[in-house]
Parts: C-alpha cells; structure tokens; sequence
C-alpha cells in the first residue's frame, strides 16, 4: 500500500460512547450534541458508536435495536442542523463465559455493520481468555476488533503478545488517552511499544463526555504526526478506520 503522507480526509472514530442514555457515556441528547460538534469542530466527520454491551445479557437482540434506532434518528437530526457528521451503528462486547453463545444467536453489532466486532474485557483478563475469545470471533466470521488492549494488566506485562495477535488476524484500537498519557504510565508505556513495533491498527476516542474523555482526536493526530513518520496519524485515524466502515481490510505495518 502507497500513502503520500498529505492531510487526512477526515478523522473517522470507531469507538466513542456517544448515544444518549445507552451506557455510561454521554448522559442526555444536550451532552451528544454538545460531543457531536466537539467531533466536527476537531476534524473527525465519521463516528462509529459503540455503547457497552456485555455477552449473554438480557435482551441484546433490543438492545441492538435501540442502537439501530438512535443512530437513524441523530443522523437525522444532524442533517436538518447541517452538521457534517455521519454515525454508524456498532457495540463494545464485554467477553466472557457466554460469549459462544452470543455469537452463535446472532446477537452482536458489528462496527458499521462490517465483519469486524469490537470486544473488550475486564481490565485484569488474562492473555489465555483473550486469546480463546479472539479465535470464537473468528470461527463465527468476524474479525475481531480488540478495543484499548494496552490497558490490560496482562499486556503490560508482556508485549510482546501484542505483536502474535497483530499476526493472527485481530485488529488492535488504541485509546488516545492511552498514547496521550492520561490513563497511567503503564498504559502509555504499552501504547508506545505498539506505536513503535507497528502492531497498532487503529487509534479511537473511547469518548464518554465532552469534559474528561473527550471525543476530540486532533490532539493524539498531533501526538503522532509528531513522534511518528509523517503518515503515521492518517494510517490510524483515517484509512484503516475509512477500511473498517467500508467493509474493507486495515493496512498492516509489517505486510511490507
């Protein structure tokens, strides 16, 4: 693959907390709109909302709905405003004993309805679980999407498993505060070994306000257009995401 190192398009996002009500994120429609154009006013035109969700839980099918139905209805909203922001529909799985389940009812929400499946775990998991979890989504045809993997304690302590899992086929997200320094020195200590080992696919806000976790990616596009090679910010927070909301497959550092 050829990048020319120019301007990204837009910034596109594909894990932000964005929907009204949904999770912990954004609070009331006022906080979303108040996210929303934070996003444009910052440079990201596309945004794939992701609300917690969690394996095995009790109606999941409706859950999916309403995250259907609340995207339909902001993209609505936001055209009649002229506010150039598009929303894709998606979740973050939190994995465990009834993930195979889950899977196998056909109760997830693929990122902008693609193959690639957004999955989370709780922050002490073993690399074991993830892994077993990782190879689930893969038998039932997806391609997992693995969200903030330098922010578990397992991964902090080796690496190096960063790099198997960028060879076995899973995408790896970075959360910006991770890179930006803002969650621990342990998180920003494996983010940067990814960054720098080029095993890192994709780099989202994880936005879950306008205040704290904020939605605004320009400033980690800075970050990496500094420390990194010129096309590094565009790589992960414009084509590899525009690949995963096209349907397409992301750039591999290490394909080269």
């Amino acid at each position: 693959m050829s990048r020319s190192g120019g301007a990204i398009p837009h910034i596109i996002d594909i894990h932000c907390h964005l929907l009204p009500g949904l999770d912990d994120g954004s609070r009331s429609p006022d906080m979303t709109l108040q996210m929303a154009k934070m996003a444009v006013e910052t440079g990201t035109r596309e945004i794939v909302c992701t609300p917690h969700c969690t394996a095995g839980s009790h109606d999941l099918r409706g859950r999916i709905a309403r995250i259907g139905k609340a995207v339909e209805v902001l993209n609505y909203v936001f055209s009649q405003m002229q506010l150039p922001l598009k929303l894709h529909p998606g979740m973050e799985l939190l994995c465990n004993d009834k993930l195979e389940q889950t899977l196998a009812a056909g109760e997830v929400l693929p990122l902008a309805e693609s193959r690639h499946l957004l999955i989370e775990f709780t922050f002490d998991t073993p690399i074991s679980r993830i892994e077993r979890a990782a190879r689930l989504v893969q038998q039932a045809g997806y391609i997992p999407v693995l969200a903030h993997p330098e922010r578990y304690t397992a991964v902090w302590r080796n690496p190096d498993c960063l790099e198997v899992w960028h060879y076995a086929g899973y995408v790896l997200q970075l959360d910006k505060d991770s890179i930006l320094g803002r969650f621990g020195n342990h998180c920003a200590k494996t983010a940067d070994w990814a960054l720098r080992h080029g095993v890192a696919h994709t780099v989202g806000s994880d936005a879950h306000d306008p205040t704290s976790r904020t939605i605004r990616l320009s400033r980690v596009h800075d970050y990496l257009s500094r420390n990194f090679r010129s096309d590094y910010a565009e790589l992960l927070l414009w084509h590899n995401p525009h690949q995963i909301v096209t349907g397409g497959e992301v750039y591999r550092e290490t394909e080269d």
